[in-house]
């Protein structure tokens, strides 16, 4: 049986540790030809402040942490979610699925009528795990509807961009909750 609880300070040791390192992995993999080998997607230190933020949600199995999620209000009526991650060894229980669950009903619980995501893939590299994302996500009900630069959506990260080792975009996804 899966269990979604948020992530606190009481939590942080053994799960934070294995909860970082899934996401770690799971963005080393999927993203390899937006940054390169061995780039780190978030510093422990950013994690840490959004455990503190109340946006992260750990995935149990049998108190095993299998996964992670980031989820935050975009406004009044949206929310996002992003830093998904799911265990490698586990991956196809509906951890990842259970994590979007909740985040849904977070957002629902919070008056929100829309979900909103982003998948950041390199502009002209077709990459499997992305096609899997893409699809994942239209099953769960998410509706593609633009492609935007990192820059024009993210003018804020342009250092961060700096470290892009190819063009990349983000495909932008919504849902409308009920």
């Amino acid at each position: 049986m899966i269990s979604v609880r948020q992530a606190d300070d009481s939590i942080f040791s053994a799960p934070f540790e294995k909860a970082y390192q899934i996401l770690i992995d799971a963005y080393a993999r999927s993203e390899m030809e937006i940054w390169g080998e061995n780039y780190a997607r978030i510093s422990k230190e950013e994690y840490s402040s959004l455990i503190r933020n109340g946006e992260v949600y750990f995935a149990f199995l049998a108190e095993e942490v299998v996964g992670c999620i980031q989820v935050f209000r975009l406004n009044t009526s949206s929310y996002s979610f992003g830093l998904l991650a799911v265990d490698e060894l586990k991956s196809g229980l509906g951890i990842g699925r259970e994590l979007i669950r909740t985040a849904e009903q977070l957002a629902l619980t919070n008056d929100a009528t829309i979900m909103e995501i982003e998948i950041l893939k390199a502009e002209n590299i077709p990459v499997e795990a992305k096609k899997i994302l893409h699809d994942w996500y239209t099953r769960l009900g998410y509706k593609y509807y633009a492609t935007t630069s990192f820059i024009a959506l993210k003018p804020d990260k342009t250092e961060k961009a700096k470290n892009l080792i190819n063009p990349s975009v983000f495909d932008q996804y919504r849902k409308v909750l009920n």
